[in-house]
């Protein structure tokens, strides 16, 4: 973490708290080698008081919004001289939050914990969740997603639930007409020969195959149907 502030015992005493609290903390005195700072040392939390020599505490905030973006926290604190205005414009600019002077150091370590659980759940990487994935193809059944090469792919409303039938049934053989009361349903049964599945089995192995006349997912099984071959 970062603490800037322009007078000498507000900004060591901070340091020397965080620090025992088990923080790798760093100090500046005024917005510019703030600045430089967070270039070099990229703090997750920044502590930074309005007034400051050079370039104030609004004009630095606005500066790291612009030039890192919402990764890193700032903790912005201000005299009670304007402290309205500065509070509005602190806000405005990207402060996380506001906290005026005289404060308790207990409060802002309190702050500071909260804003680092809430950072470190905002930049953790989401791990997305497949239904079916390997090197090649991908599929999320609620999102109704799927990915080939790491490309979206289209799919018809019939083509999805086709295939994402067979998947259910994965390395189990399926008649046509269990795909056709399955997939098409009952009340259709009737008017979907075995020409019809076929044809739309030979879509979608276009759509995700990489060799459609030689299928690694959708296999023909003799005198069955299909299977999807297992990951």
């Amino acid at each position: 973490m970062l603490i800037v502030d322009d007078e000498e015992g507000i900004r060591l005493s901070l340091g020397e708290y965080f620090t025992r609290q088990g923080y790798q903390v760093s100090l500046a005195e005024d917005g510019v080698k703030a600045l430089e700072k967070i270039k070099v040392d990229k703090p997750n939390v920044i502590v930074l008081d309005v007034q400051l020599p050079y370039m104030d505490g609004l004009e630095l905030c606005n500066k790291v919004r612009h030039l890192i973006g919402q990764s890193i926290g700032i903790i912005m604190i201000s005299g009670v001289r304007r402290e309205t205005i500065d509070k509005v414009v602190g806000l405005e600019l990207g402060a996380d939050v506001y906290i005026t002077k005289p404060f308790d150091t207990a409060e802002l370590s309190a702050q500071v914990k909260a804003l680092t659980r809430r950072l470190r759940a905002i930049n953790q990487p989401a791990v997305a969740v497949w239904d079916f994935e390997d090197g090649y193809l991908r599929i999320d059944f609620k999102k109704r997603l799927v990915e080939v090469e790491g490309k979206e792919v289209r799919l018809t409303r019939l083509e999805f639930d086709l295939l994402k039938y067979l998947i259910e049934q994965q390395g189990i053989p399926v008649g046509r007409s269990d795909l056709v009361d399955n997939v098409w349903g009952y009340e259709a049964g009737g008017d979907i020969n075995d020409g019809a599945v076929n044809t739309a089995i030979a879509k979608l192995r276009a759509k995700i195959e990489q060799e459609p006349a030689n299928p690694r997912y959708i296999q023909s099984v003799h005198g069955v149907g299909y299977r999807f071959k297992k990951a």
